[in-house]
């Protein structure tokens, strides 16, 4: 006889988890089903949140309405595990001429921005070690997400449930019920695929337009430079650990989960025209983003099977927009509230 649970979810990265807790916060029985695999992207991300997109100076897509949420979700999983998991921290820009600082200067002048970058112009940074002669300013608000950390803390939390499934999915295994699911001695309502890029092998939503990305991150050690801020200048650093995290590369084209030595140049070709320091490696990882054609989110239910539902492409803002959008998604499927349109896979159905 099948084991009988409300939802079934695949994949324990940023996507899955955080859906995860929101199906249980609203009372319902899941079954998280996941390969435990180390190198995938939501592990190997620095888990920033950035209010603002740099290269424009605007704020982020519904920042107003998705960083307090995400923000008040990682503390009650700090309540919920016992440990910290986000941390506030201040990302200075620093300025690669005057008209980049002067950009600045005129858009903190933007109302619609006095909530989230500093006006200020300031040179924080020993110069000895730390180029930025054009100066530097920060963004308000802004922190990051121990991610992998926080992970680890839900898969033992989900563990202890009896939440959890240390498996791959065999989609094969799908058998498809009048009023639900079953698979490999489960039944459900629906299962919700959360792979991340590993969509791209579900044969029920192959489909969606992924534009996938692979980054590679460092985790560093400076001889004397000594940050209590996040910096970016082209790449970001991090303090993380009491090391440093130096990210990202964005590559189109070769999509897999090898560190490459083309990556690691490329972060400390970029990371070496403005920090004077020796820089050591202590690690390199790399993993494959699930970003989206329209750089906006896959979720929703499947148009032919109403038993299957994706929540996926959250890509380089997952962080942020996680939380919101799993609440929306699970208002969705217990209340038929509708997605909005910008979200909802139905957009790409023609």
């Amino acid at each position: 006889m099948n084991k009988k649970v409300d939802y079934i979810i695949v994949g324990q990265g940023l996507a899955g988890s955080v859906l995860a807790y929101e199906l249980l916060e609203n009372k319902q029985t899941i079954l998280v089903i996941d390969e435990e695999k180390e190198n995938t992207s939501s592990r190997v991300a620095a888990g920033l949140c950035n209010p603002v997109v740099f290269k424009r100076l605007t704020k982020s897509w519904l920042v107003d309405e998705v960083l307090e949420n995400a923000k008040s979700f990682y503390r009650q999983q700090e309540k919920l595990l016992g440990e910290q998991f986000y941390f506030d921290i201040p990302i200075y820009k620093l300025f690669v001429d005057e008209k980049e600082a002067n950009f600045w200067r005129q858009k903190s002048n933007e109302p619609q921005l006095f909530d989230w970058i500093n006006h200020k112009i300031e040179h924080p940074f020993n110069p000895t070690y730390l180029d930025h002669k054009f100066g530097a300013a920060k963004t308000l608000q802004s922190g990051y997400l121990q991610t992998a950390k926080w992970l680890s803390h839900f898969r033992e939390y989900l563990k202890k449930s009896n939440s959890f499934l240390g498996s791959t999915f065999d989609y094969n295994k799908i058998e498809f019920k009048e009023n639900g699911v079953a698979w490999n001695g489960y039944e459900a309502k629906q299962i919700i695929f959360c792979e991340g890029y590993q969509s791209i092998h579900n044969p029920f939503f192959s489909w969606l337009p992924f534009k996938l990305t692979k980054g590679e991150v460092l985790t560093v050690q400076f001889e004397n430079l000594k940050l209590d801020s996040a910096i970016n200048k082209g790449v970001f650093v991090l303090p993380y650990n009491n090391n440093y995290k130096l990210g990202a590369t964005y590559n189109w084209d070769e999509l897999n989960e090898k560190t490459s030595e083309e990556g690691k140049e490329e972060l400390l070709k970029k990371a070496g025209k403005f920090i004077n320091d020796k820089i050591e490696i202590i690690e390199h990882k790399a993993g494959v983003r699930p970003t989206v054609l329209d750089r906006r989110p896959l979720i929703g239910v499947h148009p032919n099977h109403k038993q299957l539902c994706v929540f996926n492409g959250l890509g380089t803002k997952g962080v942020m927009l996680a939380p919101f959008f799993s609440q929306k998604l699970v208002n969705c499927l217990l209340n038929n509230a509708p997605l909005d349109k910008e979200i909802d896979i139905n957009r790409f159905e023609n």
